[in-house]
């Protein structure tokens, strides 16, 4: 019994974090990074993702959408880029990054801001756009509509930087899946560990 109920709560979960309000959703987060729900994500250096953003941003401009608690901006070697912007729903999350960012004398370099990613909208250009697991949380019928609209803050050399666990869910093929057939994809790196990673780069 207990099994069922915690699964059941997991898909709700699941269903807020995609299809709920924005308030709904930011509440969520908060009480999840607040428990600390998430710190054992907060060591991530060695991720493949970092050396295909570097590549592509070519010291520009990275945004970050879906932050969490400041690893990318943080992990990113600190000559790659000029600036950088995470977004997350989470107040929690945002002001943990920014904390991050000052100790590790990056704040000239990195702001935070925390808005829900189906609605932000950019200042400025980028050179790099950047998902990583916070795709999974774009509802499938608001993908398309997501990214086209997010395509008009890329610079003319710009591009989207997708990091998805590849863990064999049918999530995962049908994101993959997805992309490839419409975007213009420019890389893809996969690992060869089913619970490893897939990038692929694309515009």
């Amino acid at each position: 019994m207990i099994l069922i109920t915690t699964k059941i709560r997991n898909v709700l979960r699941g269903l807020t974090k995609r299809w709920g309000p924005s308030s709904f959703k930011r509440k969520l987060w908060d009480k999840e990074y607040a428990r600390g729900n998430w710190d054992h994500c907060e060591n991530t250096a060695d991720d493949e993702v970092y050396g295909f953003v570097e590549k592509y941003c070519r010291n520009g401009s990275i945004l970050d959408l879906g932050c969490g608690s400041g690893n990318t901006g943080n992990e990113l070697a600190l000559s790659s880029y000029r600036s950088y912007t995470g977004v997350d729903i989470s107040h929690v999350a945002v002001d943990k990054a920014a904390r991050r960012s000052e100790k590790a004398g990056r704040a000239d370099k990195n702001q935070y801001l925390q808005s829900d990613i189906l609605l932000f909208v950019p200042q400025q250009q980028h050179d790099v756009i950047l998902f990583r697991e916070s795709i999974n949380n774009v509802p499938q019928l608001k993908l398309k509509a997501t990214l086209l609209r997010y395509s008009q803050y890329l610079t003319d050399s710009g591009v989207f930087v997708v990091r998805i666990s590849k863990d064999a869910t049918r999530r995962f093929a049908e994101i993959a899946a997805w992309l490839e057939a419409n975007f213009r994809v420019v890389e893809k790196f996969s690992t060869p560990r089913t619970s490893g990673a897939f990038i692929i780069v694309f515009r």
